[in-house]
């Protein structure tokens, strides 16, 4: 057991030789035995992917997976001359179309989000639903309500949400448990439906870049995805009968279990001292971006080109936004999203790699031959509700997996949509799950509540909730 923790352990030797090690000695022997492209059995994609799960069970760190799993798939095609093959295909993926569309989208909206948080605008919807609160009655419908106007950010969800409503639990003597489960569990479930997100950006992008839709139908690519999302539309529907009283509070205390309770932590942006937007304010933007994104058939590149100069000439106007802020926050929104935009470099080069390898190909004629295609979207979301629920990967599991499975799902006969949805659906069964969840910290810090203590209130709905989903799979891969 002690070998184990510490090969698990990132601070010890023995983890460090079995990651780094293992990988450079893998990348040298597929350089020097490699036979050359034209010789290699398209099965030989089999050891990347194998690579992968090694790799990510190792360390649960996504973007050195994704990275070394390119330059191993690189190794076993080129050779010796990896180092030239990885920097080919690092400027035909950077100079792509499709990759040049996602990190537009991403940035800009996430721009546009800052653009909302900076004017105080957004805290208006939230400073509404406040001053409604009368009773304990009202507080759950009213944190429910709340996270709508915050669905651009899963992060700001929880953060600024739970910030605002979380005291108001101490002071009408409701249990903050009840809280943190409406404003945990529907943070990603709300980001993954709606179309002008990271997460729609993604795989509208992955539609494109594996072939299954042209150039700038991406976002309606994902939109054709939205009904086969059955957890995250459970779980919303799920915490709304939560919030009203008609499902039964299992996992949690009648009273405060002050015992479990932490120091609440206030990570709302403080904009004291400035002219703070309206409601107003904050809708316009949005209903904006919505008839613009409609005019150009979702595509929210041009959208955001037109919206995002009018909303900051707007808010200029208005006294409620200096130019200054603008720069800020264009820079900020294009620098918070460096990382990703790395990660999804490296996960469209891992496809390539993978593509250039005939594995894809491959992958899907041994898939056909073993597994029933109606299946395929029942098996997705099972498996990855289960290993989510060990990692919670999150953006991992969307960048590993959305470009191999749509393409294997499209070659076989199943519906790609109900596939990427079902992804979707396990990756957001695994931040409500998972234990050791980024969103299960944030949300325990904000709410103050011991993290283990809250993770255990969200397990009974979010099994239910998924045992129902996985039903729906099951149904729905042999009826589109």
């Amino acid at each position: 057991m002690s070998v184990f923790k510490n090969l698990m352990d990132n601070k010890t030797v023995a983890h460090r030789w079995a990651s780094y090690g293992i990988t450079v000695a893998l990348i040298i022997a597929a350089a020097l035995l490699s036979p050359g492209k034209e010789l290699l059995d398209n099965s030989v994609g089999t050891l990347v992917i194998l690579f992968i799960l090694f790799y990510t069970l190792l360390t649960r760190r996504i973007l050195e997976t994704l990275i070394f799993s390119t330059i191993f798939g690189i190794a076993l095609s080129s050779g010796t001359d990896f180092v030239e093959g990885f920097r080919v295909q690092l400027f035909k993926t950077m100079a792509g179309e499709d990759f040049i569309w996602i990190v537009l989208m991403c940035c800009f909206l996430n721009v546009f989000n800052k653009f909302l948080n900076k004017t105080g605008s957004l805290h208006a919807f939230s400073r509404l639903i406040k001053s409604r609160v009368k009773s304990k009655g009202q507080l759950n419908i009213a944190t429910w309500l709340l996270q709508f106007p915050l669905f651009f950010d899963d992060y700001m969800t929880i953060a600024v949400g739970g910030s605002i409503m979380a005291p108001m639990y101490d002071e009408l003597d409701v249990p903050r448990e009840e809280g943190a489960y409406l404003i945990h569990t529907l943070a990603e479930p709300l980001r993954a439906i709606f179309p002008i997100t990271s997460w729609a950006a993604f795989l509208g992008g992955c539609f494109i870049s594996t072939g299954l839709v042209p150039e700038g139908e991406g976002m309606m690519a994902f939109i054709k995805s939205i009904p086969f999302a059955f957890y995250p539309i459970i779980a919303i529907i799920g915490t709304f009968l939560f919030a009203v009283g008609i499902l039964p509070k299992w996992g949690f205390s009648k009273a405060p279990a002050k015992e479990n309770y932490t120091e609440l932590e206030n990570l709302e942006e403080s904009n004291e001292g400035r002219k703070e937007g309206n409601l107003f304010d904050f809708f316009l933007p949005i209903l904006l971006l919505l008839g613009a994104a409609y005019y150009f058939d979702f595509d929210t590149v041009p959208a955001m080109l037109i919206v995002l100069p009018i909303t900051a000439g707007y808010y200029l106007i208005r006294n409620i936004m200096e130019a200054q802020d603008i720069e800020e926050c264009l820079v900020s929104g294009f620098a918070d999203f460096m990382s990703i935009i790395i990660l999804f470099c490296a996960s469209y080069m891992l496809n390539d790699v993978l593509v250039d390898l005939g594995y894809i190909d491959y992958l899907a004629n041994v898939v056909k031959q073993f597994v029933n295609p109606n299946l395929l979207p029942f098996l997705v979301f099972v498996i990855f509700c289960i290993s989510e629920c060990i990692m919670s990967l999150n953006w991992g599991l969307l960048l590993i997996t959305f470009p191999i499975l749509l393409p294997v799902a499209a070659a076989i006969g199943t519906n790609p949509y109900l596939v990427g949805a079902a992804i979707i659906s396990a990756g957001c069964f695994g931040c409500n799950m998972c234990y050791i969840c980024d969103y299960t910290m944030l949300t325990s810090s904000v709410f103050g509540l011991k993290p283990g203590y809250h993770a255990s209130t969200c397990v009974a709905y979010s099994v239910i909730f998924a045992v129902i989903s996985a039903g729906m799979y099951l149904m729905a891969g042999f009826i589109f």
